[in-house]
């Protein structure tokens, strides 16, 4: 029997470990967007929101509509497909890193208020087996961009110093001086009074307030997740 869309689409989410919600966020859509799409079994997303659903979760537009895939036959796709030979199944991986949210609302304020409880749950990659503190967060917000597009899942280690040029997590007081909120940014200057870091959409400098300052946590590149 021939697979619907969205048939294929709730076990590719089943099989990454997501709910309805955060796979949503993860493309970068409306947090009920999976939700109201399975209450249609006929339904199939079209256009800009397929291509965000793709990169969002990782696979290919033709994966995701039951077509036959690319031709694997040339010789690049055989020298990365035996790369991967020596890594972990993605389905193998512990799915052990918190998800403690979202960050990066605005450029002025942080869309996450930071609990101790996570949010949800995501797999470890390879690289960071030993990496004890490692959190997640998902980007909200499209100050970052092109850098970080909304829904792009990060990866943070409180335990690696940044460096300038870096992109940070900068946990932060609220004005209650009793709640915690975080945003994202490139890693600018600091002095004695204040934190700099760089949004990208409209490009700005922000200052923050040292006092105000809790955390800063460096957000981990591709290549340091993937090990290259």
């Amino acid at each position: 029997m021939v697979k619907t869309v969205v048939q294929r689409l709730k076990e590719i989410i089943a099989e990454q470990g997501l709910n309805e919600e955060t796979a949503s966020i993860r493309c970068g859509l409306e947090r009920s967007y999976f939700r109201k799409l399975f209450e249609r079994p006929d339904a199939s997303p079209r256009g800009e929101t397929m291509r965000k659903i793709s990169k969002g979760l990782g696979v290919s537009i033709e994966e995701i509509m039951g077509e036959e895939p690319p031709s694997t036959s040339s010789p690049v796709t055989n020298d990365v497909r035996r790369a991967n030979a020596t890594l972990p199944a993605f389905a193998h991986l512990d799915k052990d890193v918190p998800v403690r949210g979202t960050a990066a609302g605005s450029h002025l304020r942080g869309a996450f208020q930071l609990s101790t409880d996570p949010v949800d749950y995501v797999r470890r990659p390879a690289s960071l087996m030993n990496a004890r503190n490692v959190y997640s967060l998902y980007v909200e917000g499209s100050s970052m961009e092109p850098q970080y597009w909304p829904g792009d899942l990060i990866f943070v280690h409180p335990d690696k110093p940044p460096r300038m040029g870096d992109a940070i997590i900068v946990q932060c007081r609220t004005g209650s001086g009793e709640d915690m909120e975080a945003t994202i940014g490139v890693y600018i200057r600091q002095t004695a009074e204040r934190l700099v870091i760089q949004k990208h959409n409209p490009r700005a400098e922000i200052d923050i307030l040292r006092s105000m300052v809790i955390a800063v946590h460096k957000v981990l590149t591709n290549n340091e997740i993937y090990g290259v």
